[in-house]
Protein backbone atom coordinates (compact mmCIF):
# COMPACT_ATOMS: atom_id res chain seq x y z
CA UNK A 1 0.00 0.00 0.00
CA UNK A 2 1.52 3.46 -1.34
CA UNK A 3 0.42 6.32 0.87
CA UNK A 4 -0.34 9.07 -1.03
CA UNK A 5 -1.29 11.77 1.27
CA UNK A 6 1.97 11.32 3.79
CA UNK A 7 0.44 13.49 6.64
CA UNK A 8 -2.81 11.78 6.84
CA UNK A 9 -1.71 8.36 5.51
CA UNK A 10 -4.20 8.37 2.95
CA UNK A 11 -3.43 5.18 0.49
CA UNK A 12 -3.96 5.70 -3.20
CA UNK A 13 -6.65 2.60 -3.34
CA UNK A 14 -8.48 4.61 -0.59
CA UNK A 15 -8.62 7.87 -3.45
CA UNK A 16 -9.44 5.90 -6.31
CA UNK A 17 -12.61 4.29 -4.13
CA UNK A 18 -13.68 8.02 -3.88
CA UNK A 19 -13.49 8.31 -7.04
CA UNK A 20 -15.08 5.45 -8.05
CA UNK A 21 -18.15 6.46 -5.36
CA UNK A 22 -18.32 10.12 -7.50
CA UNK A 23 -15.40 12.46 -6.56
CA UNK A 24 -14.53 13.87 -9.92
CA UNK A 25 -11.97 16.90 -7.80
CA UNK A 26 -9.14 17.05 -5.67
CA UNK A 27 -11.68 19.03 -3.29
CA UNK A 28 -14.24 16.44 -3.53
CA UNK A 29 -12.08 13.94 -3.12
CA UNK A 30 -10.40 15.91 0.04
CA UNK A 31 -14.19 15.73 1.84
CA UNK A 32 -14.38 12.13 1.01
CA UNK A 33 -11.43 10.89 2.30
CA UNK A 34 -9.30 13.77 4.26
CA UNK A 35 -6.77 13.33 1.97
CA UNK A 36 -4.86 16.82 1.22
CA UNK A 37 -6.37 17.84 4.48
CA UNK A 38 -2.87 17.68 6.60
CA UNK A 39 -0.45 19.99 8.05
CA UNK A 40 1.03 20.81 4.09
CA UNK A 41 -2.85 21.49 3.48
CA UNK A 42 -2.03 19.18 0.08
CA UNK A 43 0.98 20.75 -1.13
CA UNK A 44 2.64 17.44 -1.26
CA UNK A 45 -0.37 15.52 -2.41
CA UNK A 46 -2.11 17.31 -4.82
CA UNK A 47 -0.90 16.46 -8.34
CA UNK A 48 -0.69 13.09 -6.82
CA UNK A 49 -4.26 13.15 -6.59
CA UNK A 50 -5.35 14.98 -9.54
CA UNK A 51 -3.62 12.52 -11.35
CA UNK A 52 -5.38 9.79 -9.65
CA UNK A 53 -8.76 11.38 -10.42
CA UNK A 54 -8.00 11.74 -14.55
CA UNK A 55 -6.76 8.29 -14.58
CA UNK A 56 -9.73 6.81 -12.97
CA UNK A 57 -12.55 8.49 -14.96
Amino acid sequence: MSHVCLCRKITAEKIEEAVKNGAKTFLEVKDATGAGAGGCGGGRCRNKIEEIIENNK
